[in-house]
């Protein structure tokens, strides 16, 4: 074999070994994530943690790259950028008012649904993954806030989507929009309480 052709299968194979080593890696992001002590319960076993897909196909949500970053370990800063994914005890020792990544300022989204008195809360929705979407596509958003409850819907423009409670802190909806645009998304407990709207837009 000619010089040449050697240092060129040596190259192709050199890419082939780091599309693996990611993939590996990435292989082992929901089960790094679900044995640290500071994972979310709700969240364990669920690719869309770090993927964009549930299934856990396709490219990495943000977390998912600042995971990667980090060594696949929970360390202090994603806790501060990410406090949807972790535990309360964790949050309840970092300043109020976190920032996401982005630089959003995001509510505590650990709280209970009801008050000490046993009051119940409304829902509030603090951030929503993906923020824009294809139109005339199924599409999957997160939903993360607090104060959720088994049965609560979710209502994009005043319509019903398909919604999946996950915990207090995290629901799945399924929606398909039909116009280009600012879409207002909302969440109704089965008490009739309703969230305040956060917007989604579709291209």
């Amino acid at each position: 074999m000619k010089l040449k052709q050697m240092i060129r299968v040596f190259f192709i194979l050199l890419i082939i070994f780091g599309h693996l080593s990611d993939a590996y890696a990435f292989s082992n992001c929901q089960v790094k994530y679900d044995s640290d002590k500071r994972a979310l319960p709700a969240l364990k076993g669920m690719c869309n943690v770090c993927h964009l897909s549930a299934n856990g196909s396709g490219p990495q949500n943000e977390f998912g790259v600042a995971f990667k970053n980090a060594g696949f370990k929970i360390t202090n800063d994603l806790v501060a950028k990410f406090p949807d994914f972790f535990q309360k005890q964790v949050l309840d020792n970092l300043p109020s008012g976190s920032t996401s990544s982005s630089g959003e300022i995001l509510n505590n989204p650990t709280s209970g649904s009801t008050s000490s008195s046993g009051e119940a809360l409304k829902p509030v929705i603090s951030r929503i993954k993906p923020g824009k979407v294809k139109t005339n596509v199924q599409t999957m958003i997160s939903i993360m806030g607090k104060n959720f409850v088994n049965g609560a819907k979710t209502f994009v423009d005043n319509n019903e989507a398909i919604t999946t409670f996950k915990s207090n802190v995290l629901l799945f909806a399924d929606f398909i929009l039909n116009t280009v645009g600012k879409h207002e998304v909302k969440v109704q407990n089965p008490d009739e309480q309703e969230s305040n709207t956060v917007k989604v837009k579709s291209k």
